[in-house]
Protein backbone atom coordinates (compact mmCIF):
# COMPACT_ATOMS: atom_id res chain seq x y z
CA UNK A 1 0.00 0.00 0.00
CA UNK A 2 1.83 3.58 -0.96
CA UNK A 3 2.13 5.69 1.36
CA UNK A 4 0.74 9.29 1.47
CA UNK A 5 2.68 11.79 2.71
CA UNK A 6 1.80 13.76 5.50
CA UNK A 7 1.26 17.09 4.45
CA UNK A 8 -1.24 16.13 1.30
CA UNK A 9 -3.49 15.29 4.09
CA UNK A 10 -3.77 19.44 5.40
CA UNK A 11 -4.13 20.44 2.26
CA UNK A 12 -6.43 18.66 0.82
CA UNK A 13 -9.11 21.20 -1.01
CA UNK A 14 -12.19 19.20 0.48
CA UNK A 15 -10.90 18.92 4.30
CA UNK A 16 -10.17 22.28 3.78
CA UNK A 17 -13.42 23.29 2.08
CA UNK A 18 -15.14 21.49 5.45
CA UNK A 19 -12.53 23.32 8.19
CA UNK A 20 -13.51 26.75 6.63
CA UNK A 21 -17.53 25.83 7.01
CA UNK A 22 -16.98 24.76 10.56
CA UNK A 23 -14.97 28.23 11.30
CA UNK A 24 -17.61 29.87 9.14
CA UNK A 25 -20.88 28.64 11.02
CA UNK A 26 -19.62 28.43 14.56
CA UNK A 27 -17.93 32.51 14.61
CA UNK A 28 -21.71 32.82 12.99
CA UNK A 29 -23.48 31.63 15.73
CA UNK A 30 -21.43 33.47 18.33
CA UNK A 31 -21.64 36.82 16.62
CA UNK A 32 -25.39 35.79 16.70
CA UNK A 33 -25.88 34.68 19.89
CA UNK A 34 -23.29 37.41 21.71
CA UNK A 35 -26.19 40.29 21.43
CA UNK A 36 -29.10 37.92 23.17
CA UNK A 37 -27.03 37.14 25.82
CA UNK A 38 -25.57 40.75 26.63
CA UNK A 39 -29.63 41.39 26.54
CA UNK A 40 -30.16 38.66 28.83
CA UNK A 41 -27.64 40.37 31.35
CA UNK A 42 -29.44 43.33 31.04
CA UNK A 43 -33.01 41.72 31.87
CA UNK A 44 -32.34 38.64 33.54
CA UNK A 45 -35.75 37.83 32.45
CA UNK A 46 -35.11 34.99 30.50
CA UNK A 47 -32.80 32.03 30.82
CA UNK A 48 -29.32 31.98 29.47
CA UNK A 49 -30.93 28.96 27.35
CA UNK A 50 -33.78 31.40 25.60
CA UNK A 51 -31.14 33.75 25.06
CA UNK A 52 -29.22 31.19 22.87
CA UNK A 53 -32.46 29.86 21.14
CA UNK A 54 -32.85 33.24 20.14
CA UNK A 55 -29.72 33.77 18.73
CA UNK A 56 -29.77 30.61 16.60
CA UNK A 57 -32.50 31.68 15.44
CA UNK A 58 -30.82 35.45 14.28
CA UNK A 59 -28.18 33.08 12.78
CA UNK A 60 -30.95 31.20 10.70
CA UNK A 61 -32.28 34.66 9.43
CA UNK A 62 -29.37 36.24 8.22
CA UNK A 63 -28.77 32.92 6.28
CA UNK A 64 -31.97 33.78 4.81
CA UNK A 65 -34.52 31.56 6.37
CA UNK A 66 -38.19 32.54 6.78
CA UNK A 67 -38.89 33.11 10.38
CA UNK A 68 -42.56 31.97 11.73
CA UNK A 69 -43.67 33.93 15.16
CA UNK A 70 -47.12 32.88 16.65
CA UNK A 71 -47.64 31.32 13.09
CA UNK A 72 -47.28 34.33 11.27
CA UNK A 73 -44.55 33.77 8.56
CA UNK A 74 -42.18 36.87 7.90
CA UNK A 75 -40.85 36.45 4.45
CA UNK A 76 -39.93 39.95 4.74
CA UNK A 77 -36.02 39.16 5.41
CA UNK A 78 -33.52 41.66 7.27
CA UNK A 79 -30.79 41.18 4.15
CA UNK A 80 -28.49 42.72 5.86
CA UNK A 81 -27.60 40.58 8.49
CA UNK A 82 -26.96 38.38 5.34
CA UNK A 83 -23.67 40.41 4.81
CA UNK A 84 -21.80 38.72 8.49
CA UNK A 85 -22.42 35.14 6.84
CA UNK A 86 -21.17 35.72 3.72
CA UNK A 87 -17.89 37.83 4.63
CA UNK A 88 -17.15 35.23 6.92
CA UNK A 89 -17.89 32.38 4.62
CA UNK A 90 -15.52 34.46 1.86
CA UNK A 91 -12.66 34.90 4.02
CA UNK A 92 -12.36 31.16 5.05
CA UNK A 93 -12.80 30.15 1.25
CA UNK A 94 -10.04 32.21 0.35
CA UNK A 95 -7.98 30.65 2.95
CA UNK A 96 -9.07 27.08 2.11
CA UNK A 97 -8.05 27.96 -1.24
CA UNK A 98 -4.76 29.26 -0.97
CA UNK A 99 -3.74 27.32 1.81
CA UNK A 100 -4.27 24.25 -0.94
CA UNK A 101 -2.65 26.01 -3.45
CA UNK A 102 -5.62 25.83 -6.01
CA UNK A 103 -5.76 27.70 -9.09
CA UNK A 104 -7.80 25.24 -11.53
CA UNK A 105 -11.52 26.29 -11.91
CA UNK A 106 -12.71 23.04 -12.17
CA UNK A 107 -10.54 22.13 -9.01
CA UNK A 108 -12.51 24.93 -6.80
CA UNK A 109 -15.74 22.93 -6.65
CA UNK A 110 -13.71 20.82 -4.43
CA UNK A 111 -13.06 23.93 -2.01
CA UNK A 112 -17.37 25.05 -2.67
CA UNK A 113 -18.68 21.91 -3.08
CA UNK A 114 -18.14 20.12 0.40
CA UNK A 115 -18.28 23.71 2.52
CA UNK A 116 -21.61 24.47 1.12
CA UNK A 117 -23.15 21.08 2.00
CA UNK A 118 -21.95 21.22 5.74
CA UNK A 119 -23.09 24.34 6.03
CA UNK A 120 -26.42 23.64 5.05
CA UNK A 121 -26.36 20.57 6.70
CA UNK A 122 -25.84 22.49 9.79
CA UNK A 123 -28.47 24.85 9.19
CA UNK A 124 -30.96 21.94 9.26
CA UNK A 125 -29.22 20.81 12.84
CA UNK A 126 -29.52 24.05 14.07
CA UNK A 127 -32.86 24.43 13.27
CA UNK A 128 -34.00 21.26 14.81
CA UNK A 129 -32.06 22.27 17.95
CA UNK A 130 -33.69 26.36 18.35
CA UNK A 131 -37.19 25.73 16.96
CA UNK A 132 -40.30 25.41 19.19
CA UNK A 133 -44.11 26.12 18.52
CA UNK A 134 -43.59 29.93 18.66
CA UNK A 135 -41.08 30.25 16.98
CA UNK A 136 -39.41 28.28 14.56
CA UNK A 137 -37.73 27.84 11.25
CA UNK A 138 -39.09 25.98 8.43
CA UNK A 139 -36.41 23.22 8.13
CA UNK A 140 -36.28 22.75 4.46
CA UNK A 141 -36.15 26.56 4.20
CA UNK A 142 -33.03 26.40 6.54
CA UNK A 143 -30.88 24.21 5.19
CA UNK A 144 -31.54 25.56 1.33
CA UNK A 145 -31.19 28.94 2.57
CA UNK A 146 -27.48 27.97 4.17
CA UNK A 147 -26.84 25.85 1.29
CA UNK A 148 -27.31 28.99 -1.04
CA UNK A 149 -25.22 31.40 1.17
CA UNK A 150 -22.52 28.96 0.95
CA UNK A 151 -22.12 28.63 -2.35
CA UNK A 152 -21.91 32.28 -2.77
CA UNK A 153 -19.67 33.00 0.16
CA UNK A 154 -17.32 30.24 -0.61
CA UNK A 155 -17.26 30.38 -4.17
CA UNK A 156 -16.31 34.43 -4.29
CA UNK A 157 -14.10 33.44 -1.29
CA UNK A 158 -12.46 30.62 -3.83
CA UNK A 159 -12.39 33.18 -6.80
CA UNK A 160 -10.58 35.69 -5.25
CA UNK A 161 -8.05 33.10 -3.25
CA UNK A 162 -7.10 31.96 -7.02
CA UNK A 163 -6.39 34.54 -8.49
CA UNK A 164 -8.59 34.16 -11.16
CA UNK A 165 -9.57 37.78 -11.11
CA UNK A 166 -6.25 38.91 -12.35
CA UNK A 167 -6.51 36.32 -15.35
CA UNK A 168 -7.96 37.32 -18.37
CA UNK A 169 -10.19 33.87 -18.80
CA UNK A 170 -13.64 35.30 -19.66
CA UNK A 171 -13.33 37.03 -23.92
CA UNK A 172 -13.33 41.03 -23.16
CA UNK A 173 -16.34 41.34 -25.66
CA UNK A 174 -18.36 39.60 -22.33
CA UNK A 175 -16.58 40.83 -19.62
CA UNK A 176 -17.00 44.81 -20.58
CA UNK A 177 -20.89 44.22 -20.95
CA UNK A 178 -21.08 42.75 -17.55
CA UNK A 179 -18.91 45.05 -15.78
CA UNK A 180 -20.95 48.25 -17.35
CA UNK A 181 -24.20 46.88 -16.41
CA UNK A 182 -22.99 45.81 -12.93
CA UNK A 183 -21.74 49.75 -12.93
CA UNK A 184 -25.57 50.63 -13.88
CA UNK A 185 -26.93 49.00 -11.52
CA UNK A 186 -24.61 50.35 -8.54
CA UNK A 187 -25.31 53.89 -9.65
CA UNK A 188 -29.06 53.02 -9.91
CA UNK A 189 -29.47 51.54 -5.93
CA UNK A 190 -27.27 53.85 -4.94
CA UNK A 191 -29.11 57.20 -5.85
CA UNK A 192 -32.30 55.13 -4.61
CA UNK A 193 -30.62 54.49 -1.28
CA UNK A 194 -29.40 58.40 -1.04
CA UNK A 195 -33.00 59.00 -1.98
CA UNK A 196 -34.46 57.16 0.85
CA UNK A 197 -32.08 58.70 3.49
CA UNK A 198 -33.12 62.30 2.76
CA UNK A 199 -36.92 61.08 2.49
CA UNK A 200 -36.23 59.48 5.95
CA UNK A 201 -34.09 62.77 7.02
CA UNK A 202 -37.05 64.93 5.86
CA UNK A 203 -39.78 62.60 7.79
CA UNK A 204 -37.67 62.41 10.92
CA UNK A 205 -40.10 63.57 13.35
CA UNK A 206 -42.56 60.87 13.01
CA UNK A 207 -39.66 57.98 12.92
CA UNK A 208 -38.74 59.27 16.50
CA UNK A 209 -42.81 59.21 17.18
CA UNK A 210 -42.57 55.29 16.04
CA UNK A 211 -39.52 54.89 18.04
CA UNK A 212 -40.98 56.15 21.00
CA UNK A 213 -44.36 54.46 21.08
CA UNK A 214 -42.96 51.33 21.26
CA UNK A 215 -41.43 52.13 24.74
CA UNK A 216 -38.75 49.51 24.35
CA UNK A 217 -36.37 50.27 26.49
CA UNK A 218 -32.51 50.40 26.54
CA UNK A 219 -32.04 46.99 25.43
CA UNK A 220 -35.04 46.69 23.21
CA UNK A 221 -33.60 50.70 21.52
CA UNK A 222 -30.60 48.59 21.00
CA UNK A 223 -32.21 45.64 19.18
CA UNK A 224 -34.50 47.94 17.25
CA UNK A 225 -31.73 49.87 16.13
CA UNK A 226 -30.08 46.76 14.73
CA UNK A 227 -33.00 45.56 13.05
CA UNK A 228 -33.42 49.31 11.37
CA UNK A 229 -29.19 48.54 10.12
CA UNK A 230 -30.46 45.42 8.59
CA UNK A 231 -33.68 46.63 6.53
CA UNK A 232 -31.09 49.60 5.56
CA UNK A 233 -30.84 47.21 2.26
CA UNK A 234 -34.85 46.58 1.86
CA UNK A 235 -35.01 49.92 2.38
CA UNK A 236 -32.58 51.08 -1.04
CA UNK A 237 -34.03 48.73 -3.12
CA UNK A 238 -37.27 50.52 -2.64
CA UNK A 239 -35.94 53.78 -3.16
CA UNK A 240 -34.85 52.32 -6.43
CA UNK A 241 -38.20 51.21 -7.57
CA UNK A 242 -39.77 54.61 -6.34
CA UNK A 243 -37.31 56.49 -8.47
CA UNK A 244 -37.72 54.21 -11.64
CA UNK A 245 -41.03 54.85 -11.36
CA UNK A 246 -42.06 50.88 -10.84
CA UNK A 247 -43.74 51.84 -7.28
CA UNK A 248 -44.07 50.28 -3.79
CA UNK A 249 -46.95 47.82 -2.97
CA UNK A 250 -47.38 48.54 0.77
CA UNK A 251 -51.27 46.80 0.34
CA UNK A 252 -53.55 45.25 -2.46
CA UNK A 253 -54.55 48.10 -3.35
CA UNK A 254 -52.11 50.66 -2.69
CA UNK A 255 -48.67 51.44 -4.27
CA UNK A 256 -46.61 54.54 -3.65
CA UNK A 257 -45.19 55.44 -6.98
CA UNK A 258 -43.96 58.87 -8.47
CA UNK A 259 -46.75 59.39 -10.61
CA UNK A 260 -49.32 58.92 -8.60
CA UNK A 261 -50.92 62.40 -6.06
CA UNK A 262 -51.59 59.91 -3.26
CA UNK A 263 -51.56 56.58 -1.94
CA UNK A 264 -54.60 55.11 0.03
CA UNK A 265 -53.86 55.11 3.80
CA UNK A 266 -52.58 51.65 5.61
CA UNK A 267 -51.83 50.94 8.98
CA UNK A 268 -48.05 50.10 8.74
CA UNK A 269 -45.81 48.80 11.79
CA UNK A 270 -44.58 50.94 14.14
CA UNK A 271 -41.16 50.88 12.89
CA UNK A 272 -38.89 54.13 12.73
CA UNK A 273 -37.38 52.95 8.95
CA UNK A 274 -41.00 53.49 7.10
CA UNK A 275 -41.15 56.60 7.56
CA UNK A 276 -38.95 57.46 5.16
CA UNK A 277 -41.88 55.86 2.78
CA UNK A 278 -43.32 59.38 1.10
CA UNK A 279 -46.91 59.95 1.45
CA UNK A 280 -46.91 61.97 -1.75
CA UNK A 281 -45.11 62.36 -4.56
CA UNK A 282 -42.96 65.44 -4.93
CA UNK A 283 -43.67 68.09 -7.38
CA UNK A 284 -40.35 66.89 -9.72
CA UNK A 285 -41.31 63.28 -9.42
CA UNK A 286 -41.77 62.97 -13.78
CA UNK A 287 -37.60 63.92 -13.49
CA UNK A 288 -37.15 60.69 -11.00
CA UNK A 289 -36.69 57.84 -14.18
CA UNK A 290 -33.91 59.64 -15.90
CA UNK A 291 -31.91 58.42 -13.18
CA UNK A 292 -31.96 55.01 -15.26
CA UNK A 293 -30.72 57.23 -17.99
CA UNK A 294 -27.78 58.53 -16.29
CA UNK A 295 -26.75 54.54 -15.07
CA UNK A 296 -27.00 53.83 -18.62
CA UNK A 297 -24.95 56.73 -20.17
CA UNK A 298 -22.18 55.71 -17.35
CA UNK A 299 -22.48 51.74 -18.69
CA UNK A 300 -22.18 53.38 -22.49
CA UNK A 301 -18.90 55.35 -21.82
CA UNK A 302 -17.04 52.58 -19.94
CA UNK A 303 -18.40 50.21 -23.00
CA UNK A 304 -17.64 53.01 -26.05
CA UNK A 305 -13.94 53.62 -24.06
CA UNK A 306 -13.07 49.58 -23.82
CA UNK A 307 -14.21 48.79 -26.93
CA UNK A 308 -13.66 51.36 -28.57
CA UNK A 309 -11.47 49.15 -31.54
CA UNK A 310 -14.59 47.36 -32.35
CA UNK A 311 -17.49 47.52 -34.73
CA UNK A 312 -20.40 49.80 -34.11
CA UNK A 313 -22.63 46.30 -34.05
CA UNK A 314 -20.33 44.98 -31.49
CA UNK A 315 -20.84 47.68 -29.72
CA UNK A 316 -24.71 48.27 -29.69
CA UNK A 317 -25.14 44.49 -28.63
CA UNK A 318 -23.02 45.17 -25.91
CA UNK A 319 -24.56 47.72 -24.64
CA UNK A 320 -28.18 45.99 -24.83
CA UNK A 321 -26.42 43.08 -22.53
CA UNK A 322 -25.20 45.86 -20.18
CA UNK A 323 -28.58 46.53 -19.66
CA UNK A 324 -30.06 43.44 -19.70
CA UNK A 325 -27.30 42.36 -17.03
CA UNK A 326 -28.58 45.22 -14.87
CA UNK A 327 -32.49 44.10 -15.32
CA UNK A 328 -31.83 40.95 -13.58
CA UNK A 329 -29.88 42.46 -11.16
CA UNK A 330 -32.72 44.77 -10.51
CA UNK A 331 -35.58 42.04 -10.60
CA UNK A 332 -32.88 40.04 -8.27
CA UNK A 333 -33.09 42.45 -5.89
CA UNK A 334 -36.84 43.22 -5.67
CA UNK A 335 -37.52 39.63 -5.22
CA UNK A 336 -35.32 39.50 -2.23
CA UNK A 337 -36.96 42.91 -0.99
CA UNK A 338 -40.40 41.89 -1.19
CA UNK A 339 -42.25 39.48 1.20
CA UNK A 340 -44.91 39.58 4.22
CA UNK A 341 -45.30 40.91 7.46
CA UNK A 342 -48.02 38.56 8.50
CA UNK A 343 -50.86 40.28 8.78
CA UNK A 344 -53.23 40.27 6.10
CA UNK A 345 -52.72 44.12 5.26
CA UNK A 346 -49.20 43.58 5.23
CA UNK A 347 -49.49 40.07 3.18
CA UNK A 348 -47.47 41.91 0.16
CA UNK A 349 -44.77 44.63 0.57
CA UNK A 350 -42.19 45.85 -1.62
CA UNK A 351 -41.66 46.38 -5.62
CA UNK A 352 -42.86 43.61 -8.48
CA UNK A 353 -39.65 42.12 -9.19
CA UNK A 354 -40.79 41.85 -12.88
CA UNK A 355 -42.15 45.12 -13.64
CA UNK A 356 -38.96 47.09 -11.99
CA UNK A 357 -36.77 44.37 -14.27
CA UNK A 358 -38.10 45.39 -17.53
CA UNK A 359 -38.07 48.89 -16.54
CA UNK A 360 -34.67 49.73 -15.49
CA UNK A 361 -33.52 47.74 -18.32
CA UNK A 362 -35.28 50.02 -20.79
CA UNK A 363 -34.12 52.87 -19.16
CA UNK A 364 -30.54 52.11 -18.64
CA UNK A 365 -30.49 51.03 -22.62
CA UNK A 366 -32.26 54.31 -23.62
CA UNK A 367 -28.87 55.97 -21.89
CA UNK A 368 -26.13 53.35 -22.87
CA UNK A 369 -26.86 52.57 -26.64
CA UNK A 370 -26.34 55.88 -28.28
CA UNK A 371 -23.46 56.37 -25.89
CA UNK A 372 -21.61 53.16 -26.87
CA UNK A 373 -22.12 54.20 -30.42
CA UNK A 374 -20.48 57.37 -30.57
CA UNK A 375 -17.01 57.25 -31.54
CA UNK A 376 -14.71 58.17 -28.69
CA UNK A 377 -11.45 59.60 -29.34
CA UNK A 378 -8.41 57.65 -29.12
CA UNK A 379 -6.44 56.82 -25.93
CA UNK A 380 -3.81 60.02 -25.42
CA UNK A 381 -0.79 58.43 -25.42
CA UNK A 382 1.30 58.39 -22.82
CA UNK A 383 4.84 59.48 -22.34
CA UNK A 384 7.45 57.03 -20.52
CA UNK A 385 10.29 58.32 -18.92
CA UNK A 386 13.52 55.77 -18.70
CA UNK A 387 15.26 56.07 -15.43
CA UNK A 388 18.64 57.14 -16.01
CA UNK A 389 21.66 55.09 -14.12
CA UNK A 390 24.22 56.75 -12.97
CA UNK A 391 27.31 55.21 -14.16
CA UNK A 392 30.47 55.32 -11.89
CA UNK A 393 34.01 55.62 -13.55
CA UNK A 394 36.16 52.90 -13.07
CA UNK A 395 39.54 54.14 -11.57
CA UNK A 396 42.16 54.08 -13.84
CA UNK A 397 44.89 51.38 -13.08
CA UNK A 398 48.27 52.72 -12.09
CA UNK A 399 50.87 51.94 -15.00
CA UNK A 400 53.11 49.00 -14.44
CA UNK A 401 56.49 48.50 -15.73
CA UNK A 402 55.12 45.66 -17.88
CA UNK A 403 53.05 48.90 -19.25
CA UNK A 404 55.31 51.68 -19.69
CA UNK A 405 56.08 51.90 -23.66
CA UNK A 406 59.94 52.04 -24.36
CA UNK A 407 61.78 55.30 -26.03
CA UNK A 408 61.98 55.43 -29.72
CA UNK A 409 65.09 56.15 -30.21
CA UNK A 410 66.01 57.53 -34.54
CA UNK A 411 69.17 56.31 -35.73
CA UNK A 412 70.96 58.78 -38.18
CA UNK A 413 72.56 57.54 -40.71
CA UNK A 414 76.28 57.24 -40.87
CA UNK A 415 77.18 58.27 -44.84
CA UNK A 416 79.24 56.08 -47.10
CA UNK A 417 81.21 56.64 -50.11
CA UNK A 418 79.94 55.52 -54.05
CA UNK A 419 82.23 52.63 -53.09
CA UNK A 420 80.51 51.50 -49.93
CA UNK A 421 83.77 52.57 -47.83
CA UNK A 422 83.16 54.92 -44.49
CA UNK A 423 84.97 58.59 -44.83
CA UNK A 424 85.44 61.02 -42.47
CA UNK A 425 83.35 63.89 -42.46
CA UNK A 426 85.07 67.55 -42.53
CA UNK A 427 84.72 69.86 -39.37
CA UNK A 428 84.69 73.24 -39.78
CA UNK A 429 87.77 73.10 -37.09
CA UNK A 430 90.12 71.25 -39.71
CA UNK A 431 92.57 72.93 -41.74
CA UNK A 432 92.17 73.86 -45.11
CA UNK A 433 95.46 73.51 -46.25
CA UNK A 434 95.87 70.03 -45.20
CA UNK A 435 93.28 69.18 -48.15
CA UNK A 436 94.99 68.75 -51.38
CA UNK A 437 94.75 71.45 -53.78
CA UNK A 438 95.18 70.61 -57.60
CA UNK A 439 96.78 73.35 -59.92
CA UNK A 440 95.98 73.56 -63.01
CA UNK A 441 98.35 74.78 -65.67
CA UNK A 442 97.24 77.29 -68.39
CA UNK A 443 99.84 76.60 -70.17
Amino acid sequence: MPSIPGGYLFRSPGLLSLAAALWAAALGLLLAAAPMLILWLGSLDEGWRESLRLGGLLWLVGNGAAVSIAGITLTLLPWGLVVIPLVLLGFAGAWATRRSATTDPVRLLWIVIPGAVLYGALGAVVDVVVSEPASRVDLLHAALGCLVVATVGLGWGAVRGSGLLERQIVPRVLAVPVRAGAVALACVVGIGAVAATVSLVVHIDDAITMAQALNAGLGGGVGLLVLGIAYVPVMAVWGTAYVLGAGISLAPESTLSPFLASAAPVDLPAFPLLAALPGQAPPFAWLLPIVGVVGGVLAGVMIGRRLRHEQRLVRLVAAAGSAAFAGVGLWLLAWLSSGSLGTEALAHLGTDPLVLGVLGALLISVGAVPTALVPTPPARPSLAVAPVEESIPEPTPEPTPESVPEPITHSIPEPTTEAGTITDVPSPSDDVTDQPVEEQSHE
